[in-house]
């Protein structure tokens, strides 16, 4: 298992947003040395480096919250703890707090400023806790999604619109954690905190299957015209060209697509960037068991140019765009010359040479001014696809409120007349659900169709479809 030390690379700090919610200008890199865990500095300007600024886990990866501005070490194997860092105040250790003895967890997800979730690798349930105190506010049992060994192996996850998706490789530990051949993703109802059934037709709840088995890299999200998508890398059987890159519809989570494959990659996809519509990079480990740098096109699925870098060992674990710099930024952990190395984000041409980060670099965390809202309340508004649908004879509509105010959702029919109203008045921020009868304003049951159904809440408009069958 790898162990690692954080160096952080650290921007001016901004000013203060609205009181306690912050947001400052960083850019953090893990290296690891494979024993220890700790902290160190690296001005972007200078590059000198302050090592050992504060200690963490040796085993840990680092979430940046878009809820209250502070950073959160996921302490996982051996550590099971989640440690809060504060970027604005040299990376100091505000709280720490125990996600569960032997839990090991894998990814922390922020609703609030003062409820998230964490995916706990050896354990069969979501934790549900308050960032700001750790106190445990329930779990999530997932257990109905484990394969034959008992555990569902439940490891990144991403919020879209007030769903909680949970991506769960499924392994099996008694065969050196192979994949037993289907991999899911839970969905479940922030308002609520139950599972959704993502196939009322079958008996039982039932999970997102993915197209590919054993979901590997981190969860990112990039919105390409009118389509967001949450993207992840699939990597199968190691060796086996057998995986791909998959996309998840924001809108719709069933909705997925494959965006890059295992094949037109040459090898074992470990992580990946999507830039726009048309540029995007991964880490790809060739059957040679080596890792390179390559570009991709994720219009066609198709390799772009030659490979960008290929350092000729298993060295290559992380890229990161940095946006506002317009770089990729690279961990390069070979033995004989460990850094960082920056790539152009338009043209993929290498800039610079190797930023010596002292130990061989591991995992990159980027951030300038990452949006944070105030007070408890989630990062967005969003209206999120109503379950079941189609439906008969009543449906459930999740939305998000980023802040409090006035909101109305209303059901629509085909010519645009008002249905039915589920919500007229103020209502607080947070995850929210309503319920449609089938029914219309006056009580009387509507006729099957096509509906649409509407969310404003200040400037935010959203409008969905949904179907009623009878």
């Amino acid at each position: 298992m790898l162990k690692y030390v954080l160096v952080a690379l650290v921007f001016a700090p901004l000013a203060l947003h609205g009181g306690a919610a912050r947001a400052c200008d960083y850019l953090l890199v893990s290296t690891s040395d494979f024993s220890t865990g700790s902290t160190s500095s690296l001005n972007v300007n200078t590059k000198a480096a302050t090592l050992d600024v504060e200690p963490i886990h040796s085993d840990a990866v680092l979430r940046a919250s878009g809820v209250d501005g502070l950073i959160y070490a996921v302490n996982r194997s051996g550590g099971d703890n989640i440690q809060v860092l504060d970027p604005c105040n040299a990376f100091n250790t505000l709280h720490q707090y125990s996600t569960g003895n032997g839990s090991n967890p894998h990814d922390i997800v922020f609703v609030s400023t003062t409820k998230a979730y964490v995916s706990r690798y050896d354990m069969t349930s979501v934790l549900i806790m308050n960032p700001q105190t750790g106190a445990t506010l329930g779990t999530i049992n997932l257990a109905t999604f484990a394969d034959a060994d008992g555990l569902p192996e439940m490891d990144q996850m991403f919020l879209a619109g007030s769903y909680l998706c949970v991506l769960l490789q499924r392994l099996d530990r008694t065969n050196f954690y192979t994949p037993v051949g289907t991999s899911y993703m839970a969905v479940i109802d922030t308002g609520t905190d139950t599972v959704v059934d993502m196939n009322p037709g079958m008996n039982g709840v039932q999970p997102v299957t993915l197209l590919h088995p054993n979901n590997y890299s981190e969860v990112n999200t990039r919105t390409v015209g009118a389509t967001s998508q949450a993207y992840f890398s699939c990597v199968g059987f190691f060796g086996v060209l057998d995986g791909a890159v998959i996309g998840v519809d924001m809108a719709d989570v069933t909705s997925q697509s494959v965006i890059l494959t295992e094949a037109a990659a040459g090898g074992d996809i470990l992580d990946v960037e999507i830039i726009n519509a048309t540029r995007g990079y991964a880490i790809v480990a060739t059957p040679s068991f080596t890792t390179v740098l390559i570009a991709f096109n994720p219009a066609t699925g198709t390799k772009t140019g030659n490979t960008l870098y290929a350092p000729g060992g298993y060295d290559l674990n992380d890229c990161e765009p940095d946006d506002l710099l317009g770089v990729l930024l690279l961990t390069d952990r070979k033995v004989t010359a460990p850094g960082i190395r920056c790539y152009d984000l338009a043209t993929g041409v290498a800039q610079g040479g190797l930023i010596n980060v002292g130990l061989p670099p591991f995992d990159i965390l980027v951030s300038h001014g990452l949006p944070v809202a105030v007070g408890d309340s989630p990062a967005l508004t969003a209206l999120g696809a109503n379950y079941p649908n189609p439906f008969n004879p009543s449906t459930t509509v999740p939305f998000t409120l980023a802040r409090a105010g006035n909101v109305t959702l209303r059901v629509y029919d085909v010519s645009g007349r008002v249905v039915a109203t589920l919500v007229d008045g103020v209502m607080p921020a947070g995850a929210h659900t309503r319920v449609w009868n089938g029914r219309n304003d006056a009580g009387a049951p509507v006729s099957s169709g096509v509906y649409f159904y509407e969310l404003v809440a200040g400037d935010f408009r959203q409008t969905r479809k949904m179907v009623l069958l009878k």
